[in-house]
C-alpha cells in the first residue's frame, strides 16, 4: 500500500497515477486515508528545523551570518521555481477520495484532514508571495489554469477560510483521542483560522493605501472578527486550558514544560512534533550548545521588555544609575525570561549526573542571553541528534493572544476578555501585579519608543508584548513583523548583550561565589584561561553610563526594503507563465 501511494502521489504537475488498482488501493479503504494523510504532515517543522523557526528575520535574534533575503538581495533572476508539490499532493487526495466503499463520515474526515494542510499551505504562500493564482484540483496537460493569472488576496483568503471550516465540521478527532498531540484535531482548524484571519486583517489595516493591498474588498474588522470568533470558539469548547501544574525552579516551570519535556502536556498542546533520541533527529542542544554556527542570543532590548515579578515595567537602570547586573535583571522578572535563556538560577545535569549551577556558555553566546528554551538540561543531549523533547507547533496560549488582538483591534476588548487572556496568561508567568484583572491604561514608553513607535494604544502595546515573550522562537516573529509593518525594526535593532561590569579580569556573573567569564581585551589570563572569552569582531564593547560595558554584536550588512515584505517570483516561473505579471512591488 505504501508502495503505491509513493508511486501516486510523487506525480509532477500534471502526470496521471499509472496503476488504477493502486489508486482503489488507497482510497477504497480508510486504513488507505489514513496512510496518505500521513503524507502531509512533512509540511510540518520538524525536528532539526523547530527549535530555531525565527533563524529568519527576527530583531531579537543575534547571530552570526545573514540569509541572502535578510541583506535586501533577493532578486527575482536567481531563484528557482516556486514550488507546488505539497498543493498538488493534497490536491490529488481531495480529487480521488470518493469512493463510495469508504462511509461519507470517513471520507469527510480525511478530506477535512487535508483541506487543513491546504489551508496551512496556501497561507504559507499568500505570507511569501502575497497575491498567487488558487489551484484546488489536479491539473493536466491543457488545463487553463497551468497559465492563470493571479487571483487576488481575498480569493486566497476566501478559500482558505473554507478550508478551515470545512476541516473544522469534519475532522472527527479531538484532544482525548490525539495521544501525545501528534495528529491535527478540529480544534487545530480553529486555530489555524484565528492564526491566519488575524495576519490578513492585520496586513490590510497597517498596509493600508499601499500597493501591498491593492484591490482588497473584505475590510479589517471583517477579518479581525473571524479571527476572534474562531479563537473563541476554542476557549468556550473547555477543551484546552494553559499548563500550570509545574511550580518554577532552576529555569523549569510550567512554561518550559511545553517545550523540553519528552511527551508534551496536551492540556494546553494542540499539534506537537514527536522527536525520539533513538531516532537522532531532535538537535536542540546541539544547535545552542555546541554547534559553532548555532550561537542565536537574545539581545538586550527584547530582555528588557519582560516585566517585572510585580507586573511593573523593568528598567535596566537601578536606583544608583547604575546599569543591573546579570544577577539582578534575572532576579524577580516574568518568569519565562528565566524559562527561555540561562539566568542566574539555571541548573543542568553535568557529566557526573548532579544537577550543577551554570551561567551562559560565552562560547557559544553572542550577547549572554544564552537561549535554553527548547534544550534538555543535561550535557549528555550536547550531541547531535540526541534531543528526544517534543516541540509544540500548535498550543492554547495562542488562541488567547489572537482572541486578544482580535478583539483590541475591534475596539471591544473587555475587561474580562483581558482578565482570561493576557492576564491568565501573566499568572502563569508568576505575575503578581500589575495589568491582571484589567485592562492597562499606561504606555510603556520603552517598548513604543523602541519597537512600536507608530502605537499609542496601552492594550495594543501590551498585548503585543505579551504576544512576543510568550511566543518567542516559535516561528511567529517575523510574520508578525510584516503583518504590522514592522519590517524596518530588523534593521534598526540593536544587538546588544549583557552588561559587563569589567573587562581583563574574572567575572562572578550568577552571584554562587565561582567565577564564570574572562572578558579579554588585553591579553589571555594564564591564571582564568579556562574561563577567558577574547572578544573579537563582530563582537565588541561599547561604554556603559556609570560605568562599565555593554556586550555587542555589531555583525554588519542587515537591509530592509519595502519590497520585503513579499519575496519576488522567479524569472523562471514568469518565463513559463507571463500571466504573473506584474510582479511583486519593486521587483
Amino acid at each position: 500500500m505504501l508502495s503505491c501511494l509513493a508511486a501516486v502521489s510523487s506525480c509532477n504537475l500534471t502526470e496521471s497515477p499509472k496503476s488504477s488498482a493502486g489508486v482503489s488501493l488507497v482510497f477504497g479503504s480508510e486504513t488507505g486515508l489514513r496512510s496518505y494523510c500521513y503524507s502531509f504532515y512533512g509540511i510540518l517543522p520538524n525536528g532539526s528545523n523547530a527549535h530555531h523557526q525565527d533563524d529568519i528575520l527576527a530583531d531579537y535574534i543575534a547571530k552570526t551570518s545573514f540569509e541572502l533575503y535578510e541583506t535586501g538581495a533577493l532578486t527575482p533572476d536567481p531563484q528557482g521555481s516556486w514550488d507546488w508539490t505539497s498543493i498538488r499532493n493534497v490536491n490529488y487526495f481531495l480529487d480521488h477520495n470518493n469512493y463510495p466503499a469508504v462511509p461519507e463520515e470517513v471520507r469527510n474526515n480525511y478530506s477535512g484532514i487535508a483541506r487543513f494542510f491546504r489551508a496551512w499551505l496556501y497561507f504559507n504562500k499568500l505570507v511569501t508571495y502575497g497575491q498567487v493564482p488558487w489551484v484546488g484540483h489536479v491539473l493536466n496537460p491543457g488545463d487553463p489554469e497551468l497559465t492563470a493569472p493571479r487571483d487576488s488576496r481575498d480569493v486566497i483568503i476566501r478559500h482558505i477560510i473554507e478550508d478551515c471550516d470545512f476541516a473544522f465540521q469534519h475532522i472527527q478527532a479531538d484532544n482525548s483521542s490525539n495521544s501525545g498531540a501528534c495528529l491535527v484535531n478540529k480544534w487545530c482548524a480553529l486555530l489555524l483560522k484565528s492564526r491566519i484571519c488575524l495576519f490578513e486583517a492585520s496586513w490590510r489595516k497597517y498596509h493600508a493605501g499601499t500597493a501591498f493591498v491593492f484591490g482588497c474588498e473584505i475590510s479589517p474588522d471583517e477579518l479581525f472578527s473571524l479571527a476572534a470568533d474562531a479563537a473563541s470558539t476554542v476557549m468556550q469548547s473547555g477543551v484546552f486550558s494553559l499548563h500550570t501544574s509545574t511550580p518554577y525552579a532552576n529555569g523549569r516551570g510550567s512554561y518550559r514544560d511545553l517545550f523540553s519535556s519528552d511527551a508534551v502536556p496536551t492540556d494546553e498542546v494542540m499539534l506537537a512534533i514527536q522527536n525520539d533520541a533513538t531516532l537522532s533527529v531532535g538537535y536542540a542542544n546541539y544547535f545552542y550548545n555546541v554547534q559553532p554556527t548555532g550561537k542565536n542570543s537574545l539581545t538586550r532590548p527584547f530582555v528588557n521588555t519582560y516585566l517585572n515579578r510585580d507586573g511593573s515595567f523593568y528598567s535596566e537602570v537601578g536606583a544608583d544609575g547604575k546599569y543591573k547586573t546579570f544577577l539582578e535583571e534575572t532576579t524577580n522578572r516574568d518568569l519565562r525570561l528565566n524559562q527561555t535563556i540561562r539566568a542566574w538560577d539555571y541548573t543542568c545535569k553535568d557529566a557526573k549526573g548532579d544537577m550543577v549551577r551554570m551561567t551562559a556558555d560565552y562560547s557559544y553566546s553572542l550577547t549572554g542571553y544564552h537561549i535554553i528554551k527548547y534544550v534538555v538540561d543535561d550535557v549528555a543531549c550536547n550531541v547531535y541528534g540526541a534531543n528526544g523533547n517534543d516541540i509544540p507547533v500548535m498550543r492554547y496560549a495562542e488562541v488567547l493572544l489572537n482572541y486578544a488582538e482580535a478583539k483590541a483591534e475591534l475596539g471591544t476588548l473587555t475587561n474580562d476578555d483581558w482578565k482570561n487572556t493576557i492576564g491568565a496568561l501573566r499568572r502563569r508567568a508568576g505575575i503578581t501585579g500589575g495589568s491582571l484583572d484589567a485592562k492597562p491604561t499606561q504606555v510603556d514608553n520603552y517598548l513604543k519608543t523602541n519597537f512600536y513607535p507608530g502605537i499609542n494604544d496601552p492594550v495594543i502595546l501590551e498585548i503585543r508584548r505579551e504576544r512576543t515573550c510568550e511566543l518567542c522562537l516559535e516561528g511567529f516573529r517575523a510574520r508578525d513583523l510584516k503583518r504590522w509593518a514592522c519590517g524596518d525594526l530588523w534593521r534598526t535593532a540593536k544587538w546588544t548583550g549583557i552588561f559587563v561590569p569589567a573587562t581583563d579580569k574574572p567575572l562572578d556573573m550568577n552571584g554562587d561565589g565561582i567565577y564564570d567569564v574572562y572578558f579579554d581585551e588585553a591579553g589571555l589570563s594564564t591564571e582564568y584561561s579556562a574561563i577567558a572569552v577574547k572578544v573579537t569582531p563582530p563582537l565588541s564593547f561599547i561604554a556603559a553610563p556609570g560605568g562599565g560595558k555593554i556586550l555587542q554584536d555589531a555583525l554588519s550588512g542587515r537591509t530592509w526594503k519595502n519590497c520585503m515584505y513579499l519575496e519576488p517570483l522567479s524569472t523562471v516561473d514568469i518565463t513559463m507563465n507571463e500571466n504573473l505579471l506584474p510582479n511583486n512591488p519593486e521587483y
